[in-house]
């Protein structure tokens, strides 16, 4: 018999979860989580199956990570959401995150956020506080490698995934909408583009390696 699942479902209007039983032929719904509040990203985190953080956003609070450590039971807002630094960044402000990704399952504590504007941050306390990853954000090649904002999806552009080598906890991979997809083999400090070969017959250059 398999185990049962949850669906976190992330809408404009708040998130819902979706628990199913055992065989997987019901599911009971629970939520709304962050009532009219836009929630981009509920993630689980493997590493101890009852921490979750959610990426969310209000019209008058503006964008930031919830975190609870009982399946959602109670929330807590972090301490110190992903900002761009207030020097720096090229006058960035982070609109909403848009991703979140649990860390190496040898850094308990650790959490990665893509964010819109194309932004990584990270975290090294269960996601109470965050700080931006400046061999990304402060990369020379950040404007050339992400474009402007008319390169973006209709809602911004974003560093819409993060993925963590299993084997390796300093080797990280990220996509953006606009600008392919980054190898980092030192947690974070350098920054690779991975495009070279990929064709993109729309863009004025479709051998470019990024942006």
């Amino acid at each position: 018999m398999q185990d049962g699942v949850t669906v976190f479902v992330s809408t404009r209007k708040g998130a819902w979860f979706l628990e199913s039983d055992a065989k997987r032929s019901r599911f009971e719904l629970s939520g709304p989580h962050f009532f009219g509040r836009m929630v981009f990203h509920v993630v689980l985190d493997p590493r101890d199956g009852r921490t979750l953080l959610a990426a969310s956003k209000t019209g008058h609070l503006g964008p930031t990570v919830y975190r609870s450590t009982d399946r959602g039971k109670t929330w807590s807002e972090a301490k110190l959401p992903p900002a761009f630094p207030k020097t720096g960044a090229n006058g960035r402000a982070v609109d909403h995150v848009f991703w979140l990704t649990p860390g190496h399952a040898s850094e308990p504590g650790t959490w990665w956020a893509g964010t819109s504007p194309q932004g990584l941050f990270a975290s090294d306390d269960g996601g109470v506080t965050w700080s931006s990853v400046a061999g990304f954000n402060e990369h020379p090649m950040y404007s050339a490698w992400t474009g402007g904002e008319k390169d973006g999806t209709p809602d911004g552009p974003k560093l819409h995934s993060i993925q963590v080598d299993p084997r390796d906890a300093r080797h990280l991979y990220v996509s953006l909408s606009s600008g392919g997809t980054f190898e980092s083999t030192d947690k974070g400090a350098t920054w690779t583009p991975l495009n070279q070969g990929i064709q993109a017959d729309f863009l004025p250059s479709p051998d470019a390696e990024f942006g």
